[in-house]
């Protein structure tokens, strides 16, 4: 075959005439830098993990040094009805945003009365930070325990205080550039010790067990 004009081979000649092989190797491998250097956005969260989440809450509860306290009964039994809430919203596709929201909302009428209003008040606020389905990212749950913190304002229960320290400290990390799963083991342990209180620390440390796998 010749090397005419419009034959396949005359069109190879033209798009290979004054290319330098080695040249194209570095562009290549400079493209392959500079893709590797790009720092990758937040994970998006999905149902399936928000359900993972509540149910390892739940287990969690279950195997507390105090199983009989009426705090871990309450953590229990909410913590099953959020896995159930998060179950339905997976199965009907329902997304993340929306596994999170139902959840926190079937969570909160099991609040036992000496906790009810740091659970009831943050629970809401961070179901309500979830409306927006389409923003669950790894922020989105930055923000939903930001607001969570904020709406336990003062309460001086062991929960108010844990809720308000765990939130800060998360939301520093994570404005420091820290990802979901750094920022939150660091306010797990800070929160444990400026701030100890046994459900609290159930409910965040089962939540960090998912966030490893």
């Amino acid at each position: 075959m010749g090397t005419e004009p419009g034959t396949a081979r005359a069109l190879a000649h033209k798009l290979s005439h004054g290319i330098d092989p080695d040249a194209l190797g570095r562009d290549a491998l400079g493209a392959d830098i500079a893709r590797a250097a790009e720092v990758p956005g937040p994970r998006l969260l999905e149902a399936g993990c928000v359900r993972a989440a509540y149910e390892a809450i739940a287990a969690a509860g279950e195997r507390a040094d105090a199983p009989d306290g009426a705090t871990f009964v309450s953590l229990r039994a909410g913590a099953r009805a959020a896995a159930d809430a998060a179950r339905v919203a997976d199965e009907i596709g329902a997304g993340a945003g929306g596994a999170l929201r139902a959840a926190a909302r079937a969570w909160y009428p099991y609040a036992v009365e000496s906790e009810s209003r740091s659970w009831e008040a943050g629970l809401k606020a961070f179901s309500e930070t979830c409306d927006d389905n389409a923003d669950a990212d790894q922020g989105l749950v930055v923000r939903a325990v930001e607001a969570a913190g904020a709406a336990a304002g003062r309460d001086d229960t062991a929960t108010g205080r844990a809720i308000r320290v765990f939130a800060d400290e998360l939301k520093g990390s994570a404005s420091a550039g820290e990802d979901l799963l750094t920022a939150w083991s660091g306010a797990v342990r800070h929160t444990a010790e400026a701030a100890p209180d046994p459900v609290f620390q159930t409910v965040v440390d089962a939540v960090h067990g998912v966030l490893t796998r």
